[in-house]
């Protein structure tokens, strides 16, 4: 991959005026979201957002954009109250999904005002649940000429897994300090079922540069496929 590693894109690390010239000088920004749960035990409570911070920024240094701050409590999981108990005490879900979306939809306006036309949206954390939500955040701006949400997580172009091959191997690429592989044990197996190739013990740093590579290619298309639509209309 061709990248700038030292062009400062992240928002909450720019300077001053440097932040909103950013903005204006591309209108395309970055969005880190997924929840706070249980990786098994060699990766961290929050993943997800970790991960998806990590390839945003490479995203931006690559493409262009701005990344903004990472947001931890936007994953949602279809939970019963029984169900909620249980994810928060066994599993550390902190976080809710009754209102989610609405949430997600005032902090884009707010970028929408600072000047960004095109969101990616890209989550770390990505049920059927997660992807219809971030489906509502994109329609909720479809209607007008302003900004564009692009949702986005790795199923949509990987093989996702929990924990599995494919996340361990993004972390060891993005931060391999944050994995610790020698923590993996049958507790982990059973609670994540593991199998058919998903064992996090084949994840390496190479796997993971190859599935950035991939998001890259495909979030770049996609875009520019906004942006051209933003230029006709």
């Amino acid at each position: 991959m061709n990248i700038d590693f030292t062009r400062e894109v992240r928002y909450e690390y720019m300077h001053g005026r440097e932040a909103s010239q950013a903005i204006k000088s591309s209108r395309l920004g970055y969005l880190p979201i997924g929840c706070l749960e249980r990786h098994g035990d060699h990766l961290p409570m929050g993943l997800d957002v970790i991960k998806a911070y990590g390839v945003c920024t490479i995203l931006a240094q690559a493409l262009g954009g701005v990344v903004f701050p990472p947001h931890h409590y936007s994953g949602v999981h279809a939970l019963t109250e029984e169900r909620t108990a249980k994810f928060t005490g066994e599993w550390g879900n902190i976080y809710t999904d009754r209102s989610c979306a609405a949430h997600l939809i005032d902090i884009a306006t707010q970028f929408e005002t600072a000047g960004i036309e095109v969101l990616v949206l890209y989550s770390g954390h990505y049920p059927k649940i997660q992807i219809d939500m971030m489906e509502e955040v994109q329609a909720h701006f479809s209607n007008d000429n302003g900004l564009r949400v692009i949702p986005f997580c790795e199923s949509m172009v990987l093989d996702g897994d929990h924990a599995g091959v494919s996340e361990t191997s993004f972390m060891l690429y993005l931060d391999r300090s944050q994995v610790d592989m020698t923590r993996i044990g049958e507790v982990n197996y059973e609670d994540h079922g593991w199998g058919g190739g998903r064992d996090p013990v084949n994840a390496s740093a190479k796997l993971g540069e190859e599935s950035i590579e991939v998001v890259v290619s495909h979030l770049k298309t996609e875009i520019e496929k906004v942006r051209a639509g933003n230029a006709g209309g």
